[in-house]
């Protein structure tokens, strides 16, 4: 069955994004890794006290986070994401991201994975067709602030 303009426009939005989170997910890794053996504060496994290194994603840098990731601006974008500096992004994820629309984060459901990585759970005001507004994001405690590692649609 052959998709429609409205089809394959919500499938290239799904691709790129796809395509960002991966990109993200590549680059937390090397930035994570040149962290942890760089001897920044915290492990992976959390604090000396075996709690958590970072404190929790809070109400007014869950706004900037959403803020920054649909504001159709790379250097917003890249504030937001956890990737190196030098990390190419695809040309359209800009704009495709800010189509999104707003991302309100529940933080009720804010879980640490381990001391720097969290997930929490959130909506989005305008899912690409084909998928639900509502959706898991996995951040990472990096230079003093949550940044975006991967976004998927929950289920």
């Amino acid at each position: 069955m052959p998709l429609g303009r409205k089809g394959r426009t919500g499938w290239i939005l799904l691709t790129a994004a796809a395509l960002l989170v991966g990109l993200a997910v590549v680059g937390w890794s090397f930035m994570r890794d040149g962290e942890l053996t760089a001897g920044a504060p915290g492990t992976a496994s959390g604090s000396a006290a075996g709690g958590p290194s970072a404190s929790p994603l809070n109400r007014s840098r869950a706004a900037r986070l959403s803020e920054q990731l649909t504001s159709g601006k790379e250097a917003e974008l890249r504030a937001a994401l956890a990737l190196p500096s030098d990390q190419a992004l695809e040309p359209a994820a800009v704009k495709q991201l800010a189509s999104l629309g707003s991302i309100s984060f529940d933080l009720d459901t804010f879980t640490y994975l381990d001391g720097q990585t969290a997930e929490v759970q959130g909506v989005v005001d305008n899912p690409p067709d084909g998928t639900i507004p509502n959706w898991t994001f996995t951040v990472l405690y990096l230079g003093r602030e949550w940044k975006l590692v991967d976004g998927r649609p929950k289920g």
